[in-house]
């Protein structure tokens, strides 16, 4: 039975899928990554797949190198061959046509590579009706129709609901299976080289990146990643290409991921600006931008995700007839926490606006101010209620330090901005005395002096992971004894087996428990750098990658004691964090160096 973690992905910039290390395509969204799946085994048995079938072989699994070209290659006692799979990226705003290509290459002996090919649309619901071509498989389903281009000498027959595909193919000898999705007409020609042109596409794009020495292979493997969950029409990261992998194996934590978290605005745009992607910062940055416009005129209120096309988050289901990855139920689409009042997502808008001045070359303009302007309004009208916080509590609202230290965050910004954004005088003082407030608040309700660190809200005695934010937002003076104090005491509540860092101890209400959150494991080596522990944190680096699987994708989270990867992969927070972690202890470690 697969591990989250026997999971490789790919993508077309417009939707991803998920092959496992054995060859089998267990997860595809059409045509959009939050759109009804074709494939779903992932989260059910009869979810439908497009497996190789050749079970006297022994396979391999490995992404080429600096590409999202996965290679899987196998060895029988006779015969050896090699399957390449990958999509073809379309950097274009209207894709007509996806393609996903099964690529075969004999290596020894005349093997007959045999696949399964078994669609299940709209997470394994709905029938569909499979008509047989020359050397092409239809499949046609209530909303469009999908079609596989086969290469001769290929043999088709039924078995159950699907079509076992025989292909002979000798040594040396290349053949391809192209999946055509969403089609009017067929896109495919005879001369096509799909694998060359995606090669070309990942070379020149990696060409344009910045990489840090000592960890090189990783931040490439977490930028094409990254680069695989941007939607390109818009701009928008999803937070994971899936939904409903389990926090706990059999457990009821399982959400859907296949959204665009806004709090998370500005680690993406540093991400990106880090390695050196222009185009994705700005992209990205204008997805956010049209949100926040969209809810200025509104009222001032953000939602705290939208869809990747700026839309309201569908409504939370839970799809009954599907089993759950290894028995974890239920599987859930839509997320019922996108209505929840996050104070959080303020500071961070106008935080990315200030990142974009300062660093990405944003001259503001009119439309900026007054979204800029708008938010701090807002912020002065409710940083005082209380809210559902980072982590979407669905047990109820509380004073979570966090959202005021992000509160604190978006006036102080504003604030650097002050002369661009025309305020002065009595408003500029309004504010000055708002952010003196707000970090007043923080001070005298949040900060433990017994414990000597912030707790997650007033009312626990239990810390929260976010307190190693803290210094990297510039709330807490790197230089300041407290400071390190607050890390090393949130390093002792929160840490396992040293490393490892959970959210919070605190209970939140749920059935069950999670593992090990590696964003937070990369936070707690950020903040350790900032403070000039830059070889401890290289100690956490280092032995934190012993887990972390070959291919180098990082799930939502780990269990220490097994390695299991647990919640939706590759999570797109965890890449972030990986790349921000590397950035600061390289940052630091060169100053303490010199």
């Amino acid at each position: 039975m697969n591990r989250i973690q026997d999971y490789l992905l790919i993508g077309n910039l417009h939707t991803a899928a998920l092959v496992s290390k054995k060859g089998s395509i267990d997860w595809l969204c059409y045509p959009h990554f939050d759109s009804p799946s074709i494939f779903a085994r992932l989260l059910d048995g009869d979810g439908g797949s497009f497996s190789i079938k050749n079970e006297d072989v022994d396979i391999e699994a490995r992404y080429i190198k600096d590409t999202a070209i996965v290679e899987h290659i196998c060895r029988g006692k006779d015969n050896a061959f090699i399957v390449r799979d990958f999509m073809v990226p379309h950097q274009q705003e209207l894709c007509d046509n996806h393609f996903l290509i099964r690529k075969i290459v004999g290596l020894q002996g005349s093997p007959v590579v045999s696949f399964n090919f078994d669609p299940r649309p709209d997470y394994g619901k709905n029938s569909i009706e499979m008509k047989q071509g020359k050397n092409i498989l239809y499949a046609v389903f209530d909303r469009g129709q999908i079609r596989l281009n086969l290469p001769g000498q290929a043999k088709v027959r039924k078995q159950g609901k699907g079509y076992i595909i025989d292909i002979p193919v000798e040594k040396g000898q290349e053949k391809e299976i192209v999946l055509e999705l969403d089609l009017e007409k067929s896109e495919c020609g005879p001369g096509d080289d799909f694998e060359e042109r995606t090669r070309e596409f990942w070379k020149k794009w990696l060409s344009q990146g910045k990489f840090i020495g000592f960890c090189r292979e990783q931040m490439v493997r977490s930028a094409i990643t990254l680069k695989l969950m941007q939607y390109y029409p818009t701009g928008a990261i999803v937070a994971a290409p899936t939904t409903s992998l389990p926090e706990e194996i059999g457990g009821e934590r399982n959400w859907d991921y296949r959204y665009t978290w806004i709090r998370d605005a500005t680690f993406t745009l540093y991400a990106f600006h880090i390695m050196g992607f222009r185009d994705e910062l700005i992209r990205f940055f204008d997805f956010i931008e049209n949100i926040a416009e969209e809810c200025r005129e509104c009222g001032g209120a953000v939602h705290l995700m939208y869809t990747i096309k700026g839309k309201k988050v569908p409504r939370e289901q839970e799809l009954m007839h599907m089993e759950g990855f290894r028995g974890s139920s239920p599987v859930r689409i839509g997320n019922a926490a996108y209505d929840q009042f996050q104070l959080d997502v303020y500071g961070s808008l106008i935080d990315s606006y200030y990142f974009m001045w300062r660093r990405g070359g944003l001259v503001l303009s009119d439309k900026a101010r007054r979204i800029v302007v708008s938010l701090v309004g807002y912020i002065g009208d409710v940083w005082l209620h209380k809210d559902e916080g980072i982590w979407e509590m669905r047990s109820g609202r509380e004073h979570f330090t966090y959202s005021k230290v992000m509160a604190w965050v978006g006036v102080n910004r504003a604030l650097r901005m002050a002369r661009v954004l025309g305020i002065e005088g009595d408003k500029k003082k309004q504010w000055s005395r708002l952010e003196r407030t707000i970090k007043q608040w923080i001070w005298k309700n949040c900060y433990d002096e017994k414990m000597g660190s912030f707790t997650q809200h007033p009312d626990t005695v239990y810390q929260d992971s976010t307190n190693f934010l803290f210094v990297l937002l510039q709330f807490l003076n790197r230089h300041e004894a407290r400071t390190k104090d607050i890390i090393l005491s949130t390093c002792r509540e929160l840490s396992y087996k040293k490393s490892f860092v959970y959210r919070y101890l605190v209970d939140d209400s749920l059935e069950g428990k999670e593992g090990a959150f590696m964003l937070c494991t990369f936070w707690m080596m950020a903040a350790l750098a900032a403070v000039e522990e830059t070889d401890e944190a290289l100690k956490h680096y280092y032995n934190i990658r012993k887990y972390t699987d070959k291919t180098m994708l990082i799930a939502e989270e780990i269990d220490p004691d097994s390695g299991e990867y647990l919640g939706n992969f590759p999570q797109a927070f965890s890449h972030m964090g990986l790349i921000l972690a590397s950035y600061f202890i390289d940052r630091y470690r060169k100053r303490t160096d010199k």
